[in-house]
């Protein structure tokens, strides 16, 4: 053999050795041989857009009572046996106010992934910039079954800011029995009505009779209470200064102080139900959390009022995404499994709180207690919401609150004096001079 051909004869074998090397090296599972010697490694490289089984951890603030936040400490529970790559650190924030509550977690590395917010936070929280949108949340079928008088509370700038979870609205009743006796069909529309209906009433039964039961120990009762007629709502719930009608109820409620009852609805529910028994007590703001538990009979004594809506106060929650998050698909996911029907009318049996869905009021609701399923007719109640609270809102809610607590809660009388302190303070107009002369205290 020439020494040319030999040459190409070693090229040849050398060539296909470094191939067959090269393709044992490069096949998929292959150990990776590292340099230096060692032993062989079997890893895998790392693949892009592959099963990620890391750990997350949702982060989320509410604020409630005990016993509420222990139910939804085993509603999530329940909801990790199905995300077992998950865990929730859910923390009741109290009383605490909701922003001071958000810098505190945020300061100390780390910020919530989801709120729940009164409705009226919402609006200020999206507009300072502290959450994300949950369009992406709310589409289709779920946005069309959402309560308008919710919603509405909670979409600014074309964008929805919260996912409607439930509300507690205050409701106006009436004793049927002293409507009847006083000669109204119904639940008087306005002042002028209601005090023609109260003066019948003093006729029929003189001295007997007292015209309204006046919560001042709760600021969120007496915005109600202002809102009692259809004409003043918009202008109680948005904490307005007050209309001429607002400022005619109130000096005629310290006109007839001896005769009001001082109830508080939360705390002295049978005290207030024992009134309406003893048909001593014409109307109230009651929570729809109170009227779901009382019994049949004693709702059967009552007319709800302003059946048309808006109400003054749905006492609304929605749960927030928070600027902050970086888990979006899975604080998406968490909201929307804790926001479904059935999981709203679970917690509407539990506590009484309304759901935020329609369907889940009008679907099969003729079959059903009140205890067991919302009535159809609250749908028509929460079509509209009465105000859609700012930031600047959110002061004028802090000064009505502090006005309301210098009434001096329930166990104080409600002297005409202090009505035109209150008038004169919050509308920014000089006190009334008292009847006897003398000028009336100062705000």
């Amino acid at each position: 053999m020439s020494r040319r051909k030999a040459v190409i004869l070693l090229l040849s074998v050398f060539t296909i050795f470094a191939a067959l090397l090269v393709s044992t090296i490069g096949k998929p599972g292959s150990p990776i041989t590292p340099s230096g010697g060692g032993t062989p490694s079997s890893q895998l490289p790392e693949v892009e857009d592959g099963d990620d089984n890391e750990h997350v951890t949702l982060t989320i603030a509410v604020s409630m009572d005990d016993a509420e936040y222990q139910y939804w400490i085993k509603s999530n529970e329940r909801y990790l046996l199905t995300h077992p790559r998950m865990s929730i650190k859910l923390t009741n924030i109290g009383d605490e106010d909701a922003d001071e509550a958000r810098k505190k977690a945020s300061e100390a590395g780390e910020p919530f992934d989801i709120m729940l917010l009164d409705n009226d936070r919402v609006r200020e929280f999206a507009m300072l910039g502290y959450l994300l949108p949950v369009d992406e949340i709310v589409t289709g079928d779920t946005a069309a079954d959402q309560l308008e008088a919710l919603t509405d509370m909670v979409k600014w700038n074309g964008s929805l800011w919260g996912v409607p979870v439930d509300s507690n609205p205050l409701l106006n009743v009436w004793s049927k029995k002293l409507l009847k006796d006083g000669g109204a069909d119904g639940p008087p529309k306005d002042l002028a009505a209601f005090k023609a209906l109260a003066a019948a009433l003093a006729t029929v039964k003189p001295g007997g009779i007292s015209p309204f039961n006046l919560d001042t120990a709760d600021t969120r009762d007496m915005s109600a209470w202002l809102g009692l007629f259809s004409e003043n709502a918009s202008s109680a719930a948005d904490l307005s200064p007050f209309t001429a009608s607002q400022k005619e109820q109130l000096r005629y409620a310290a006109e007839h102080a001896k005769e009001l009852s001082r109830f508080d609805p939360l705390t002295q529910r049978s005290e207030l139900m024992q009134a309406f028994r003893s048909e001593s007590l014409l109307s109230a703001v009651i929570p729809w959390s109170v009227y779901f538990r009382m019994t049949n009979e004693e709702r059967g004594m009552l007319a709800i009022g302003a059946a048309n809506g808006p109400i003054v106060r749905s006492d609304g929650r929605s749960f927030v995404l928070t600027a902050e998050t970086d888990k979006l698909p899975e604080a998406r996911e968490w909201i929307q499994d804790m926001t479904a029907s059935d999981a709203q009318l679970a917690r509407y049996r539990a506590f009484g709180r309304l759901p935020a869905r329609i369907s889940v009021m009008t679907g099969e609701f003729e079959y059903n207690e009140i205890a067991n399923r919302p009535p159809h007719y609250l749908v028509r109640m929460l079509q509209a919401a009465a105000a859609a609270p700012n930031p600047p809102w959110r002061e004028r809610w802090e000064r009505w609150s502090a006005l309301c607590a210098s009434i001096g809660g329930n166990g104080t009388p409600f002297s005409p004096a202090a009505a035109d302190r209150i008038i004169a303070a919050w509308n920014g107009e000089p006190a009334t001079p008292a009847k006897n002369g003398a000028e009336a205290p100062p705000s």
